[in-house]
């Protein structure tokens, strides 16, 4: 009997991530291809909870709460290393799982509990889920707004850091010369903070390549990622790309496009900076008031500077509608009323899930020229691959308001959480019959 454990920075439906949704639906698979599979899926109980966020939400017959994780210092905490993980342990002691696959690089699923996991024996997986994994700055884009190698160096990474916290590429380059002496990663201060940057990007990367060493196989879901990770010298043989899965198709969409003489975008998934929301919102208030044209929004965490942001500039403006969280059961099928699915990101995607929810929909989309989405979407009729600015998606919108006869996606076979489930089982895993 295989025994499986998950390990995240949180558990769904409490947390509606990308990632949360990527381990639900990877654990409802591997239950479904060996119903006598052992499987738990396990996260430390958080410290704080955004207003989106659902912390009471009762537990699955699989799921497990553990205590909080106790922070170390700052160096510890950019390192992804806990001064205690209190639980697990003992979760491991007693189900004695022969994989453990972690889904997230943080003091609460990171580093100090990759070494708990191959002090007890098991076989340790880590799926890259975001550029953040080895990436201190977090979405592999400098400051220019021009993708990154992922080369791990210490000084470039700590200036490009530095410059897009505030400070000017020259004097950012100058800081980042230096290791911060006579400061430490803990003294105080904002200067000592911006000193001691080097000192921190070296913690970072180190923990990066210690986890990587760790890990018997890491698992990526998109070509870019796995050859950051080459380029970072991970051996070849480690590294399985294995793309994420979809949804199965729904029924034939019965809406034809525009057929009600409106153009209707969605958007679903959580509301931050980096999912590049702003640039619809640009292209759609860039055109005459009088284009037939609305977009709606679904998901969490509105309650954010940035949400707030936004909803300040469409305050009053008819043409949008944020509507908040929708069930899966109830989102997929409300997207075939739309004529066209936006996946305006601003980092590289390693998926994403919407492009291939928006396929079983049958819905085109309209994407980010970047990452994941570039792969998802190059040469499939009825999609769109844009740069990163709002002149570029008013000019599509304005293509579509003339010839919506554009907006039809072909049928497409999709990869399944099962599929996927199998192809881990026979590489990462090597310990899950396929």
């Amino acid at each position: 009997m295989t025994r499986i454990l998950h390990l995240s920075n949180d558990l769904y439906p409490r947390v509606t991530g990308g990632t949360e949704i990527f381990v639900h639906q990877l654990v409802e698979a591997q239950q479904q291809l060996e119903p006598s599979a052992q499987v738990i899926w396990a996260a430390h109980e958080g410290r704080l909870y955004l207003p989106d966020h659902a912390p009471q939400t009762p537990l699955a017959s699989h799921q497990r709460l553990l205590q909080p994780i106790t922070s170390g210092n700052r160096r510890d905490q950019v390192a992804a290393r806990a001064a205690s993980i209190p639980g697990f342990g003992d979760l491991l002691a007693e189900f004695r799982p022969e994989v453990v696959h972690l889904h997230s690089f943080s003091e609460r699923c990171g580093l100090s509990h990759a070494r708990a996991v191959k002090a007890s024996g098991a076989r340790l997986v880590v799926t890259v889920h975001a550029p953040g994994f080895s990436c201190i700055k977090g979405n592999l884009i400098d400051a220019s707004g021009s993708t990154c190698d992922g080369v791990l160096r210490e000084r470039r990474c700590s200036r490009c850091r530095l410059h897009n916290g505030g400070l000017p590429r020259w004097l950012a380059g100058v800081v980042a010369l230096q290791q911060g002496w006579p400061f430490s990663s803990e003294s105080p201060g904002a200067l000592a903070h911006v000193l001691t940057a080097r000192q921190l990007t070296a913690a970072f990367q180190a923990a990066w390549l210690e986890l990587a060493e760790l890990a018997d196989a890491i698992h990526v879901l998109a070509a870019w990622s796995r050859d950051v990770l080459l380029r970072q010298g991970i051996p070849a043989e480690k590294v399985h790309l294995i793309r994420t899965a979809g949804p199965p198709p729904l029924p034939p969409r019965q809406r034809t496009p525009m057929q009600d003489g409106v153009l209707r975008l969605v958007y679903w998934g959580r509301c931050h900076p980096v999912k590049g929301l702003h640039l619809v919102i640009d292209a759609i208030q860039s055109l005459p008031p009088e284009a037939p044209i609305k977009f709606d929004c679904y998901g969490p965490y509105w309650d954010c500077a940035y949400g707030q942001q936004l909803l300040a500039r469409i305050a009053g403006d008819q043409r949008f509608r944020v509507l908040g969280n929708l069930p899966k059961s109830q989102l997929l099928p409300c997207l075939q009323s739309y004529d066209l699915a936006v996946v305006p990101s601003t980092w590289l995607e390693t998926g994403p899930l919407t492009v291939l929810e928006a396929f079983a929909a049958e819905l085109p989309v309209a994407g980010s020229d970047l990452g994941g989405i570039r792969e998802l979407l190059e040469g499939v009729e009825g999609c769109e691959l844009l740069p990163l600015n709002a002149t570029a998606w008013a000019t599509h919108f304005q293509v579509l308001l003339a010839d919506p006869g554009q907006l039809v996606l072909p049928i497409r076979k999709p990869h399944r959480f099962v599929d996927l489930a199998v192809e881990l089982s026979a590489t990462a895993y090597l310990a899950f019959p396929s």
